[in-house]
């Protein structure tokens, strides 16, 4: 470029730093770390609807945490019954088993495996 050229960025730039020098617009205030702003009231129609998610969202969610822990013990305890409980494979899904899944459903599965009742064959 030339230097009779300007860019055009530049010649928007110096327009909004002569118009806050003419104190036609106003400089943009400073950040204040820290500060929030509150949340916007909401309406009880918009609560309503926002409950009805949350209530479909935690049931999906527990549904689905339900059936992945049952099928990580299925492969658990087939694992298990095929190489053994000190194998490498085995020991990894059971420190997933315990930990992602509440112990409750485990005790229940292992008592309806010993009465006969657990619906899938191991």
């Amino acid at each position: 470029m030339s230097s009779a050229q300007v860019d055009p960025h530049d010649k928007m730039r110096a327009r909004d730093v002569n118009k806050v020098a003419r104190g036609e617009q106003a400089p943009r205030p400073a950040h204040q770390y820290g500060t929030v702003s509150p949340p916007p009231p909401t309406s009880s129609a918009n609560n309503k609807k926002e409950e009805e998610k949350l209530q479909t969202t935690d049931s999906s969610s527990s549904d689905y945490k339900m059936r992945h822990c049952y099928v990580k013990y299925v492969e658990y305890e087939r694992c298990i019954t095929q190489k053994g409980e000190k194998a490498a494979e085995c020991e990894k899904l059971g420190i997933h088993l315990r930990s992602f899944c509440p112990t409750e459903w485990i005790a229940e599965w292992d008592k309806e495996r010993e009465e006969g009742k657990f619906p899938e064959q191991i």
